[in-house]
């Protein structure tokens, strides 16, 4: 199955690469999504692995016998690409379905064994890169099976074929396709390929054209099998054909927008489907102002105000996705148990809401559409005064439908993963998830909450997504917050200090501190220096206290710190790397037993080098022979640790 999970916490940065997106890393594709200062208003998307895996599991019974591919194309419906891969392969589904190759490699890299489908190919496509990392391909051209040849890969992928069965766009043509069933056949027989399946898409124009399409594929398959073709799979029903078309769910449905909790239909809710919204966007008022009678308010002054009343700024706007074209169609936001209408024209960055006479105090959170922080929402039936807005009826203000209103939720929007478990604390937990998933209210003397435990888990692919996820990392991280570094040698650890130097703007080089003991890098910027520790020399906390390291003016990283650090400070946060062996279950190892320590005691102090602008020798050998670098995927998980659960896992 997978080759990893994506449990339920925060996602540290939002990258593309291809379709989709890896987490800290900029990989592939058009381009990486930059992040908004550490101070920006937080712009959230909660994203509930628990909806969506309920989902996938509704709808993978109901297409039952048929498989159950997955589509995570466009980053998961803007979902985030890699946790929805991972959580859709737990919850039940086969296969995944991406647009494009890059997109597919972005998944191979972050673990995914599973089978996974790309379809549209530009002339330059890396066939023979997706053929060497197993990916399937759509081919609905000549020309398509001549590149895969041409790129000489040492493995055969597997093709579906496409016939194009009324949409017309990709797919051969009724004319075309003799022609590349007998290239497909030849291909297959030279080695070059596996065929593999026979497909197409629906138009979902109506059920009568929806049969005809049916039908069309029906002949395209007879017609491949008088010319000697055999297909292990024939697939045709995407979200619609698998609910409402059985007869179209052959051998294998491409769920995609309904295990999102979007309905693919107008005529019938997600909720009636038995489905559950997986995005909830929210953002919080900025600003608080009393108007009178008679104001123009946001551009155009197309709205004014006909009493006196209160207007509340939220820092979201149409760069962050919020459709423009929503502008006086009685666009609602929710806050506090209420519903209240957008007034003026959405702007770039911010859009206004009428409160009336509500107590509304800035900070307090505006829910654009989902579920809320309610595990099922807020209980209240859907378009009452009490519910909140859903992605159906945001696309109904918009003109559109719900694919693209959770589709175009933009980048300056973090993608936050949370649990029903999450969701289902007390208003002040859930407020720290949101708030300080990974600093503690009030920096490292502070209270985070009650208890502690995972707060993200994530896959990382290869050194650079490390130093990546290390740069996102450090936009969280303020004076007086401590981060333990726990893994084996080689795990990463440094890789992952260097991109939090990088990330935080440093001066100096990070290295591992081996014989320093501890570093600290000076930050002309913001005055808070970054100090790196290695706390494997040191028998007890008391010997850490004696560094005499400024823990409430600093952020400070310990390596080997677990044990110790809580005797110092309150809270603290500990990123756990790990190679993954098998399907590792979160908190599998003892938090009082870090058995990997003792490979640090293989480095060699025969290999000591002075590093450049440190105070002493560096000898670890994840510095001298690189094996700090990671060359598969890791397992990073974080954990909120308190003095009151001692590090307990």
């Amino acid at each position: 199955m997978s080759g990893g999970v994506a449990h339920d916490g925060v996602a540290i940065g939002h990258a593309a690469g291809g379709d989709g997106a890896v987490i800290g890393h900029a990989a592939g594709g058009d381009a990486a999504t930059t992040h908004a200062p550490s101070d920006a208003p937080r712009r959230q998307a909660l994203i509930n692995l628990d909806a969506f895996r309920h989902n996938v599991r509704v709808l993978s019974s109901l297409a039952t016998p048929a498989e159950t591919m997955l589509a995570v194309k466009a980053d998961a419906y803007g979902h985030g690409m890699v946790p929805m891969a991972f959580a859709a392969l737990e919850a039940g589904a086969s296969s995944l379905a991406v647009l494009d190759i890059p997109a597919a490699l972005v998944l191979r890299e972050a673990g995914v064994t599973a089978p996974i489908f790309a379809w549209m190919h530009a002339p330059d496509a890396r066939f023979g890169d997706a053929a060497e990392a197993d990916i399937d391909l759509g081919i609905s051209a000549e020309w398509q099976l001549e590149a895969i040849a041409a790129a000489r890969a040492s493995v055969a992928p597997r093709v579906h074929l496409k016939i194009d069965t009324g949409l017309h766009r990709n797919g051969a043509s009724a004319e075309q396709w003799p022609g590349l069933v007998r290239a497909a056949l030849a291909a297959d027989a030279a080695g070059v390929v596996k065929l593999h399946a026979a497909w197409s898409h629906l138009a979902d124009a109506s059920p009568a054209d929806d049969a005809v399409a049916l039908g069309e594929l029906r002949a395209a398959v007879e017609v491949a099998e008088g010319l000697g073709a055999r297909f292990v799979q024939v697939h045709l029903a995407a979200s619609s054909a698998g609910i409402r078309m059985p007869e179209a769910r052959l051998d294998m449905v491409r769920f995609g927008i309904a295990a999102y909790g979007v309905t693919p239909f107008d005529d019938e809710s997600a909720l009636e489907l038995g489905l559950r919204p997986v995005m909830t966007l929210v953002a919080p008022v900025v600003s608080v102002k009393r108007v009178p009678a008679g104001q123009g308010v946001s551009y155009g002054f197309d709205f004014r105000t006909e009493r006196p009343t209160t207007l509340v700024l939220v820092a979201l706007g149409y760069a962050d996705g919020v459709p423009r074209a929503a502008n006086g169609h009685g666009a609602e936001v929710w806050i506090d148990g209420h519903r209240y209408p957008i007034v003026g024209r959405i702007a770039m960055d911010q859009f206004v809401v009428d409160v009336r006479d509500a107590a509304i105090a800035l900070g307090d959170e505006v829910v654009l559409f989902g579920e809320g922080r309610v595990p099922g929402g807020t209980g209240a039936a859907a378009g009452s005064p009490e519910s909140i807005p859903t992605a159906e009826e945001w696309a109904g203000y918009a003109r559109t439908i719900g694919d693209e209103i959770v589709a175009r939720v933009g980048p300056r929007v973090e993608r936050l993963y949370v649990s029903d478990a999450t969701l289902a604390g007390d208003v002040d937990a859930a407020r720290v998830v949101r708030d300080d998933v990974v600093v503690g209210t009030g920096g490292a003397g502070g209270a985070v909450g009650d208890g502690g435990g995972v707060v993200g888990q994530w896959m990382i692919g290869d050194p650079d997504a490390m130093h990546q996820f290390g740069v996102d990392f450090a936009r969280r991280l303020r004076a007086g917050d401590v981060l333990v570094l726990t893994g084996e040698l080689g795990a990463g650890k440094t890789t992952f200090t260097r991109g939090l130097g990088a990330g935080l703007g440093v001066r100096g080089s990070v290295t591992s501190p081996t014989f320093v003991l501890a570093r600290t890098h000076p930050n002309a910027a913001t005055g808070v220096p970054l100090v790196h520790v290695d706390a494997y020399r040191l028998a007890s906390a008391a010997e850490l206290d004696d560094l005499d390291i400024d823990f409430a003016g600093s952020i400070v990283v310990v390596e080997w710190g677990s044990g110790m650090v809580e005797s110092i400070v309150d809270d603290y946060l500990e990123l756990v790397i790990e190679r993954p062996r098998g399907e590792v279950a979160v908190g599998a190892a003892a938090p009082d037993e870090p058995a990997t320590r003792s490979d640090h005691a293989d480095a060699d102090p025969s290999l000591a080098a002075d590093e450049p602008g440190g105070t002493g020798a560096s000898v670890d050998t994840e510095e001298t022979v690189g094996a700090d670098e990671p060359v598969e995927p890791r397992r990073v998980t974080l954990y909120r640790r308190t003095a009151q659960n001692g590090g307990d896992r």
